[in-house]
């Protein structure tokens, strides 16, 4: 099975790599929008981002426009104790070094607990699993988690899958969006 997720995973690495600049571009500011539409019915918040890595779509320009609706927004840092992620405040203009893969986190962390999360897919299926890139860390992370949040995951369409072959310790995401729209999990959520 692990064989089956790395070739999955490479996959769809490549196929959102070979995506156009006009095509990419589409799919994000239509991904960005329809998140942006669902957080506006939400009360305001602290919302848990991604640093984009490898293709992913990028959140960022989201992120200061929710800062500047009240959001608080943070980005996960590694814990390499747990195995983890905590989540540091961020702004636009937070002073970032660079962390665990060179992802940058703040020098200054201010510790929050998000009740949101944006959650970056390398793929999905049909009921809200997530192949991600194998360390674990986001399930992990909602596995310690002691209140609602709600888990926002982020990709492309064509990274939906029939399934990935659930691991037991693997957590679904509350909602998908891809450039389709929403999908919210179906399973009395």
């Amino acid at each position: 099975m692990q064989q089956w997720k790395k070739k999955q995973r490479a996959l769809l690495q490549e196929q959102r790599a070979s995506l156009s600049t006009a095509e990419r571009n589409d799919i994000q500011a239509a991904v960005m929008q329809t998140i942006k539409e669902y957080l506006a019915k939400q009360p305001i918040s602290i919302i848990g981002i991604y640093w984009p890595i490898k293709g992913e779509l990028d959140c960022r320009e989201l992120a200061a426009a929710l800062i500047d609706d009240g959001w608080q927004v943070a980005v996960p840092v590694i814990n390499k104790e747990t195995k983890t992620l905590d989540f540091a405040l961020w702004a636009p203009d937070t002073e970032m070094t660079m962390g665990v893969w060179n992802i940058p986190i703040p020098v200054q962390p201010t510790w929050v607990n998000p009740s949101y999360f944006l959650v970056p897919l390398v793929g999905f299926d049909e009921k809200h699993y997530r192949l991600g890139y194998g360390a674990g860390y986001y399930d992990r992370t909602f596995a310690t988690i002691n209140k609602p949040v709600k888990k926002i995951g982020i990709g492309f369409e064509s990274a939906r899958l029939e399934t990935i072959f659930p691991h037991q310790f693997d957590i679904a995401m509350d909602i998908i969006v891809t450039e389709d729209g929403l999908h919210v999990r179906n399973d009395g959520f």
